[in-house]
Formats: C-alpha cells, sequence, structure tokens
C-alpha cells in the first residue's frame, strides 16, 4: 500500500467532529498540502503577510472564509489555496478531512487533506502570503517545546504553542497538526514512502 492510500485510510478511520449552528459568514477552510520529498512526508504551511487584519505573521495553511458560490468545505480550501498560491485545484488530490476548529477571531474552520505534486511552482499572492514554508512531518512530530498559553479575556482559553528552533506554530493550526499526526499514528502510517507523482 503506498502513503496516498495509507493517509486516506487513516483520516477515514475515524469521523471528524463537525461544529453545529455556525453561521456561514463564520464558516472557513484550509488545505493542509501533504507530498513526498526524499521518502519523507512533508506539509506545507504558509506565513501570513504582515499586514493582515487576523494573525499577521503566523504559520498557517492556505485558506480562509466561505464564499457564496463554495459548494462546500472542499470548494473554500481549493479556491484559497489556488488565490494564495496559484495552486492548481486539478493538481491536489482529495486524501481526507480533519475535525472542525474554532479560532479566537471567531471563526470555524474546516481541514481538508489534499496531497500535492512536489516541487510544485506556485504564484504567490504577496498581499496574503509572506513565505511558503515546508516542513517535514518528522520533525513535527518531534517540536523541541510545547507551550500551554492562557489567552482571551482573563486567560478564558488555553491555546497550544509548538516550538520548532526559531519556527512556532500556535493555536488552530497547531489543533489542526497534532489531530493529523495523532490520526497517522494511531493508523501506523510511517513519516515516508515512495514518490507518489511521476
Amino acid at each position: 500500500m503506498g502513503w496516498l492510500d495509507e493517509v486516506e485510510a487513516a483520516l477515514g478511520a475515524q469521523p471528524v467532529r463537525r461544529l453545529e449552528g455556525v453561521a456561514p459568514k463564520q464558516r472557513a477552510a484550509v488545505l493542509v498540502p501533504l507530498f513526498v520529498q526524499h521518502h519523507a512526508l512533508w506539509v506545507l504551511f504558509i506565513r501570513r503577510a504582515s499586514g493582515l487584519a487576523h494573525h499577521p505573521g503566523a504559520l498557517a495553511f492556505p485558506g480562509g472564509s466561505a464564499q457564496v458560490g463554495d459548494e462546500d468545505e472542499v470548494a473554500t480550501a481549493l479556491r484559497e489555496a489556488e488565490e494564495e498560491l496559484g495552486l492548481d485545484p486539478q493538481r491536489v488530490l482529495l486524501l481526507g478531512q480533519l475535525s472542525d476548529v474554532p479560532t479566537s477571531s471567531g471563526f470555524v474552520i474546516s481541514p481538508v487533506v489534499g496531497a500535492v505534486p512536489w516541487p510544485l511552482p506556485l504564484r504567490v499572492e504577496a498581499g496574503e502570503v509572506a513565505e511558503v514554508v515546508p516542513m517535514p512531518l518528522s520533525a513535527l512530530a518531534n517540536p523541541t517545546a510545547v507551550e500551554r498559553r492562557q489567552e482571551g479575556r482573563r486567560g478564558s482559553g488555553t491555546i497550544t504553542v509548538l516550538h520548532f528552533g526559531p519556527r512556532r506554530i500556535a493555536g488552530a493550526t497547531a489543533a489542526i497538526l497534532l489531530e493529523l499526526l495523532d490520526r497517522l499514528s494511531a493508523a501506523g502510517v510511517p513519516r515516508g514512502g515512495e514518490e507518489p507523482f511521476a
């Protein structure tokens, strides 16, 4: 069984949690792009541009708010990835989804996991994306530090911050990453595999 089948099976092994009663204007989706490089499984992040209203400069997955005309969260994730990275939706092989994650800015994110060929020519939208950041899952599974931080009014919420040398992944992005790693680990998916694309 190749890595594409293994990841798809791992994501489908448990149902995802969907939050009910979320207003359409609060819905958002992200694409979690996976690829194989040097026989290891990698994931592609973006660093958000410093001028954005929400989470400027943060490491995140490509994505954004649902818009009128988006059929579902998959359509939102693919549209946003195309807008931010120039990623052709036809080049994304959908592998599954992860559970909804509420954010401190009032959105509910539905993560969509897809495989992409690599290297991939990208056309970055500079107003939204400051940097494209590929990282190996093997490193992400072993952060140099894990921090639990109280945030919100009077410390009403706790967020997880994962440190990887000078990089840090926090909030909803950390929650999405941890669920992905948990599902892959539970299914015994190795962090490598054969090259999936010719």
